[in-house]
């Protein structure tokens, strides 16, 4: 390890000799786990499942890539949560990660926290990020040399790498914030030249994971690769800057890096790319970790999928904003906000490695079949395919490849072979738990011809192949053949290659090695566009895909000579056409074309948001909008709601010229666009719309009433306040916006820092207070007999909270009526308390005998408060009462340290000696030691910490005290929305969220004796118990017969195993020599939560029925 180190220090000395890195740890051999771990694995019959590498060859793998030899370049990360940070485990990056836009912000925003982290800015560049070589040099199908091929990936913005790919001698790595190019000159397994492609990836730190990656080559010759939602500000080498703050995208490039430009974006975390054998782009796009699901996106030019990483810290009942709130996330469906691309399909909890393949050397099934790799629990492995739906697609024939596995990528070698990689297990607090790559492959199909063609081709180099081979190549069965093929001829220039291409796409039989030709054509017309000439006659070809690609490519190219031919096809039958025709007519930019792209709007309307896409970013290029404005009273919606996504793109305040369409639709995209774009000149007109939207609270208004509502918000004025105020009142408005409201007049003079709507950072100044009171003290009455239920007790804490003049005998009413809710009359009391009514006294006293403990517990609390000689006794009534209510003895213990009474004092004091002696239940600990901590004395202190060391010898350490006590409605509301510990991202409650662990809402039943106990081991241990289907054991057997499985059940005596083929096996304990310990991908919640987040979560998990 050292002399490799050395080596790589000497070979990359230009850019290492800054500052040091740690080299990655040595791990132990883990050969026979690996191979252990074959047994467990499932793959379609007649499928070979071989081990290639193990740990200590590699580690960490996120990416692999292959090259022409079949030598595999692996990226290993060593930088997560060791120097690549986050705003989910490090919260305190949170709201600066919500205003940087650039690199320099970033780098600024470390440098102000390093005093965090051990060693300050060495923190980040202790570790480094790398790209491993492993090679098979004796062809057994097993790496036997592993080289580390580049590192020194340590700068502070440096991290996570995690793609990589090899073409041609050329290894490409995406690490944030660079694209890099790197090569081994001398051919001694070290890159010794490396070159920067582009910069500025990455502008803020979001999640973990959420890294620059998806490195693939498009049929255009172009590179590929994308970026998930840390943020954008990049200078193209033309001067251009690309500008995206707190979004992922797509992008693409010329090999040398010119011409880069951002495809698609509004993606939250795109792992991979694949192109299909039609040229269309898809992307494996993850979920935001609250039960939405993780998508297959069709990657289209000027795409928008609508995700923005500040919705990710949007807490209940607003939980990630207008991602779940208007259902950005679904497909298609009726309504749906006009300004995305919808997902075509639905993918696995965890999508990362992303390939396609023709299916050559595999069954026919997966001939044209997408492979993911689905990094989860119990993942592995996904293959699917797609089929045409209109413009876009569908998913088909999703299915498991190769399970369980925690694969991070999944690739197709030049073997023939798929090639996986196994991360093993994430280590969340930093270091490897090792690394594995795992291939899968057909024998049978291995010897076939294509499988041998193709191997000997890319061995021996594509430059030996004559002119026409490399045409008849053109229609070999694999992909890679035939892009290789068509690239090679591309370089030798449109002297040889031109007249091969046109000759293919006018006599060839084979509908790819048309297309092909075509795609050649265009590389080649992009330097020359006369060359692609022949792509003319195809626009008429009585094969509609050859119909497309033609279509496409003229535009490509720039023949804006045939934009006629191109409106023509704007009529085409078939939808793909019409899509890539309107696609090219706006990269001509062809003037003449908006009156039929108007017309595709009409006609397609909502019904097919891909075409209705493609005829909006044609306008948006072509960019007359004031002949576009002359349409906007046309009387068809579809044709006004296309205008109003053009004058989206272009940022223009003419959208408010639509707030008021008839159509409700159209409306409230207008009203999307002017709020979202932070448009702030149009905010009256926005607000001005909220009496007639409150009267028409249909779904699709909705989203404009939250915004109208925002709009006022941030107008701050005398009238804008009464706006918001009678939406409080009026009926018929969803109660959740309602709610809205009440929140923004408590937050009206002091407005938070984020937007309500977006969370994006908008902060307002501090406003007069006199302004909110007035307003509201005029209508209080009318407040509380419009609103009822939660919202009333909402508007009963707004009155509190400005302590307004109210009529006091009416809330000293409700707070004695044992018919109105808990708490209600607990706000009622409060509003009492905080006007020191004459009223609270009388209402105190009798609510300490209310029928309700929590109305008991509140009485008792503001009474201690008002007269703590008074309240005191009775807090040791029900302090000393056995038969007292938990929720009352906790609300006591919180009560306590408050009261500066000697007596307080001394009863504090028994309560330690409780603790001390061991008398205090379980429920009550917690209580105890926080009352202890507050009202802090040396023998307190003392006692505290004596207790809290005791602890540490128990089964759940400092936990031990949350295993009764909890509160299951904040147990609730940490399940959905605890920003670290993520609980709905892989676990499901009544089927709302992830699905990569368990389902646990009968969690309760199926352990039902010490239920609690296993609850908290869960949380504290997730590997101690592994749930079905999640926890992959091998036991070796007395008779030394190995044993592979998931965990089905275990008792003291059997232990009961599901193997690769299905089969359930009971094992007797007593013959089991050695047990291999199951892992489980779920950190352990010791670090991320407090004792009492614990304690409620285990409260609620008890409630779920």
């Amino acid at each position: 390890m050292k002399r490799t180190r050395l080596l790589v220090g000497l070979a990359l000395a230009g850019w290492l000799s800054t500052t040091g890195f740690s080299a990655p740890p040595d791990l132990p051999d883990g050969t026979a786990k690996a191979l252990a771990t074959i047994g467990t694995l499932k793959a379609p019959a007649g499928l070979k499942i071989e081990l290639f590498a193990s740990e200590p060859k590699l580690a960490s793998p996120v990416a692999i890539g292959l090259d022409e030899r079949n030598r595999v370049f692996v990226a290993e990360e060593y930088r997560f949560n060791q120097g690549t940070e986050e705003n989910r485990t490090r919260p305190f990056f949170l709201e600066e990660d919500l205003q940087v836009k650039t690199m320099d912000d970033r780098l600024a925003m470390i440098r102000k926290h390093a005093h965090r982290f051990e060693g300050g800015m060495d923190w980040f560049r202790k570790h480094s990020d790398q790209i491993r070589l492993l090679e098979d040099t004796n062809g057994d199908g097993k790496a036997d040399k592993s080289t580390v091929f580049a590192a020194g990936f340590n700068d502070p913005l440096d991290g996570l790498g995690a793609g990589v790919m090899a073409r041609d001698g050329e290894v490409w790595y995406t690490n944030i914030p660079n694209l890099w190019k790197l090569k081994d000159t001398n051919n001694d397994g070290i890159a010794d030249t490396r070159e920067v492609v582009a910069t500025g990836f990455g502008t803020g730190f979001a999640f973990l994971g959420h890294d620059l990656h998806g490195l693939t080559w498009g049929p255009d010759g172009k590179l590929y690769f994308s970026l998930g939602d840390r943020g954008f500000h990049v200078t193209t080498r033309e001067g251009k800057v690309l500008h995206g703050p707190r979004v992922g995208g797509v992008f693409r490039c010329n090999a040398d890096g010119s011409e880069l430009e951002l495809v698609h974006r509004g993606l939250r975390n795109p792992q991979e790319l694949a192109f299909d054998e039609h040229g269309n782009l898809f992307a494996d796009d993850n979920n935001c970790d609250k039960g939405d699901h993780a998508r297959l996106v069709y990657v289209v030019e000027g795409g928008e999928t609508g995700w923005n990483m500040a919705y990710q810290t949007i807490q209940p009942p607003y939980m990630a904003g207008p991602w779940f709130a208007e259902q950005l996330w679904h497909l298609a469906h009726p309504g749906q906000a006009a300004y995305i691309v919808p997902p075509v399909g639905k993918l696995g909890a965890g999508p990362s490695g992303f390939v396609f393949n023709s299916g050559i050397s595999l069954p026919d099934r997966y001939r044209n079949r997408f492979f993911m790799a689905n990094y989860t629990g119990n993942g592995g492995i996904e293959s699917f395919g797609v089929k045409p739906n209109g413009a876009g697609f569908e998913m088909v024939d999703a299915h498991d490849f190769l399970k369980p596995v925690m694969a991070t990528d999944v690739d197709f070698g030049y073997d023939g072979k798929v090639y996986v990689s196994d991360f093993v297990n994430l280590l969340w607090n930093g270091g490897s738990a090792g690394g594995r790559i795992f291939t899968v492959s057909d024998p049978e199909k291995l010897k076939s011809p294509a499988v041998q063609q193709m191997k000997t081709l890319f061995a021996e180099g594509f430059d030996k192949q004559s002119n026409a081979q490399l045409a008849e190549l053109l229609a070999h069965p694999d992909q890679r053949v035939r892009l290789r093929a068509q690239f090679t001829l591309v370089k030798r220039g449109s002297d040889s290659a031109a007249p091969l291409f046109a000759k293919t796409l006018s006599q060839s039989r084979d509908r790819l090695a048309r297309l092909h030709a075509i795609w050649g054509l265009g590389q080649l017309g992009r330097i020359s566009p006369n060359v692609a000439r022949p792509v003319i006659a195809t626009l008429a070809d009585a094969d509609a895909e050859v119909r497309a690609q033609s279509a496409k490519i003229l535009g490509d190219v720039g023949l804006a000579e045939q934009s006629p031919q191109l409106i023509e096809r704007l009529n085409d039958s078939a939808p793909r056409v019409r899509f890539f025709a309107a696609q090219s007519l706006g990269r001509l930019q062809a003037a003449a074309a908006i009156p039929a792209l108007l017309e595709l709007l009409r006609e397609t309307g909502e019904r097919d948001p891909y075409l209705r896409h493609a005829a909006v970013v044609a306008l948006s290029r072509i960019g007359q909008l004031d002949e576009l404005m002359k349409s906007a009273k046309h009387g068809s919606a579809s044709i006004r709601m296309g205008i109003v996504l053009v004058l989206r793109r272009a940022n223009d305040l003419r959208l408010t010229e639509f707030l008021s369409d008839s159509d409700q639709l159209v409306a409230t995209e207008a009203a999307r666009a002017v709020h979202d774009l932070e448009l702030d000149a149009g905010l009256p007109a926005l607000a001005a719309t909220l009496p007639r939207v409150m009267a028409i609270p249909t779904p699709e208004a909705e989203p404009m009433i939250r915004r109208a509502l925002h709009a006022h918000f941030r107008l701050g004025g005398r009238d804008n306040a009464q706006a918001v105020l009678a939406a409080v009142m009026q009926a018929g408005v969803p109660e959740v916006l309602r709610s809205e409201a009440v929140a923004m007049l408590r937050e009206w003079s002091n407005p938070g820092p984020r937007d309500r709507v977006t969370g994006f950072w908008r902060p307002l100044p501090k406003r007069d207070s006199a302004i909110i009171r007035e307003v509201v003290a005029a209508q209080t009455d009318a407040l509380l007999t419009r609103t009822q239920g939660k919202l009333q007790i909402e508007a009963i804490d707004l009155l509190t909270a400005l302590n307004l003049p109210v009529d006091e005998a009416k809330f000293a009413s409700w707070s004695v009526d044992n018919q109105r809710d808990a708490s209600l009359r607990q706000a009622a009391m409060r509003l009492l308390a905080v006007r020191k009514s004459a009223k609270l006294a009388e209402s105190l006293q009798a609510n300490l005998l209310a029928t309700q403990p929590e109305v008991r517990a509140t009485a008792r609390t503001l009474l201690s408060s008002q007269d703590p000689a008074k309240g005191l006794p009775l807090l040791q009534a029900v302090l000393d009462d056995p038969k007292a209510s938990l929720i009352e003895q906790q609300a006591a213990l919180a009560q306590l340290p408050e009261l500066k009474l000697p007596a307080a004092a001394t009863l504090l004091d028994r309560w330690a000696e409780r603790l001390r002696s061991g008398s205090v239940p379980t429920a009550l600990q917690l209580d105890v030691l926080d009352a202890l901590k507050t009202a802090a004395s040396p023998s307190r202190d003392a006692i505290r910490t004596k207790f809290e060391g005791a602890l540490a010898g128990k089964p759940f350490g400092k936990f031990a005290v949350s295993l009764q006590g909890g509160d299951p409605e904040r147990g609730r509301e940490l399940f959905i929305g605890h920003a670290a510990a993520q609980c709905i991202r892989c676990h499901m409650i009544h089927k709302q969220g992830g699905n990569a662990g368990p389902d646990l809402t009968e969690v309760v039943k199926r352990n039902p004796m010490n239920a609690r106990e296993h609850l908290l081991e869960s949380m504290l241990n997730p590997g101690a118990k592994i749930a079905e289907g999640y926890g992959t054991v091998t036991v070796t057997l007395d008779d030394e017969r190995i044993i592979t499985g998931t965990i089905v059940s275990e008792t003291p005596q059997t232990l009961t195993l599901k193997n690769a083929l299905g089969e359930t096996v009971p094992i007797a304990k007593d013959r089991i020599e050695l047990r291999s310990t199951p892992l489980s991908p779920m950190p352990a919640m010791d670090r991320t939560l407090t004792p009492r987040e614990a304690r409620d979560l285990v409260e609620y998990l008890m409630s779920v029925k």
